[in-house]
């Protein structure tokens, strides 16, 4: 099954190691919940802002989650220290969406998908299929954070650490003008949100329709 999607707004962002400026202070005036933020919550909030998102159904996507959250976990087991409960509330898939939730009061669906590197791509296949069936603009969201300790360990092919993407898209009514979603990607670019990101690029570049396959 094929669909049409209109793109109504879009954004990315990346970074070597860090993302500097998240815009954090402003987005999230409350410093209590500002203070539990993860970096992915920080990303995913920072993309929602960009792409003018306050409320609706949303899919986010992470292959690895809340991987620093998950590593203090590890550590405090052990070196047989007692586990924050904020890194425990923090090390679930769902936080930065959850996070979303909390700062604008938003009730509505949120799907979470985690589906390795293809986690954009099936993220972006079930914001499609949620808004053939309720008719609304969803957003979409990828972001990876995996600034840890020790990382260039197991790490010879990601270059941008932290990364994110985002997309707030419509079913389209008819498929005429809508493009292909480009092949390739930035090099060095974590291949869990290749399909977003590459969105993002051609919503920038102009194309604001796009053709999916289901």
């Amino acid at each position: 099954m094929r669909v049409a999607l209109n793109i109504l707004s879009a954004t990315k962002i990346y970074a070597s190691k860090k993302i500097e400026n998240l815009d954090e202070k402003r987005i999230v005036p409350k410093m209590m919940l500002r203070r539990r933020l993860t970096r992915n919550a920080k990303i995913m909030l920072y993309l929602a802002d960009k792409c003018g998102f306050k409320g609706g159904k949303i899919v986010y996507a992470s292959a690895f989650g809340e991987l620093q959250s998950t590593v203090g976990i590890t550590t405090a087991i052990l070196e047989e220290e007692s586990i924050s409960p904020t890194m425990f509330q923090n090390s679930v898939y769902n936080a930065p969406p959850s996070y979303f939730s909390l700062l604008y009061g938003d009730t509505d669906e949120i799907i979470t998908i985690s589906s390795g590197m293809k986690s954009s791509d099936e993220a972006l296949k079930t914001a499609a299929l949620q808004a053939l069936i309720s008719g609304e603009q969803i957003l979409c969201v990828a972001s990876e954070s995996i600034d840890i300790p020790n990382i260039e360990q197991v790490n010879n092919c990601v270059e941008f650490l932290e990364s994110g993407a985002a997309v707030v898209l419509e079913i389209a009514q008819l498929q005429k003008g809508a493009k292909e979603i480009q092949k390739g990607s930035l090099d060095g670019l974590i291949s869990s949100i290749v399909t977003l990101f590459n969105v993002a690029s051609m919503y920038e570049n102009g194309v604001n329709k796009i053709i999916l396959d289901l």
